[in-house]
């Protein structure tokens, strides 16, 4: 569940309770039941199927089964990252009738969310001392997603990111591939373009703020193309953000 906008939203599990506000995501166990109240808000909920994360947790460490928590991502690198995530599924199966009939691609969007889940929630699996990879497990690529996150506006390489997760460059590369089906430098270039979107929406008239400097601030050097992959990404111009 991610609570978008609007008043704060009550969920209880059991004996759990929690209070989420804008901007928060909370992930709910399937072994119990929940209540969830709210006024006036907009929420995303997204539902898993729990045999389908067991299965792809198998290929990730040596855990014939999963447990999750009622709780919320160990991060807000890792809340970011898990609501990106979702954004992104929902804006291609939206955006494409073909997919009810492409199991195949179906089952990529699954293992990608699912990874996310394994990457961004607490659960047994971030302890688990092997994986399919040597070294390549979601706690080390937890350290990736946190570094991107807290140095995306410095000039940091692939092999900077790859030191913070204690992996070798090639290693950090399979994890993403694996675990999120991107690379390292994709990935940051992602956050890069949120962070830029995010300044467009706070720009106050008669500040300065233009799109060329957002984008240049953010490392986008061509204008250009800036432009196009905004709007791929967003459906909008970036001028358009920042007048609104």
């Amino acid at each position: 569940m991610e609570h978008r906008e609007g008043n704060p939203v009550q969920v209880l599990a059991g004996s759990a309770s929690v209070n989420l506000r804008a901007g928060d995501s909370f992930l709910l166990p399937p072994d119990r039941p929940y209540h969830a109240a709210w006024n006036s808000v907009a929420v995303t909920v997204t539902t898993l199927g729990f045999e389908n994360l067991q299965r792809d947790a198998a290929w990730l460490v040596d855990h014939d089964t999963v447990n999750v928590e009622f709780t919320r991502p160990i991060t807000r690198a890792a809340g970011r990252h898990w609501s990106q995530t979702v954004g992104y599924v929902q804006r291609v199966v939206s955006g494409s009738t073909l997919l009810v009939a492409a199991p195949l691609a179906r089952r990529e969007l699954g293992w990608l969310v699912n990874s996310a889940v394994l990457a961004c929630f607490p659960n047994s699996t971030l302890d688990a001392d092997s994986a399919s990879f040597a070294g390549d497990t979601p706690q080390r690529l937890r350290r990736a997603l946190e570094f991107t996150d807290e140095h995306a506006g410095e000039p940091i390489s692939l092999n900077e990111i790859a030191a913070a997760a204690q992996l070798s460059p090639r290693g950090l590369q399979a994890a993403f591939r694996r675990h999120l089906d991107t690379t390292p430098l994709v990935h940051l270039r992602s956050v890069r373009m949120e962070r830029a979107r995010r300044d467009l929406e706070n720009a106050e008239p008669g500040d300065g703020s233009s799109v060329a400097a957002v984008a240049a601030r953010w490392g986008f050097a061509h204008l250009g193309r800036f432009a196009i992959e905004y709007r791929r990404r967003f459906g909008v111009h970036p001028s358009q953000t920042l007048r609104s």
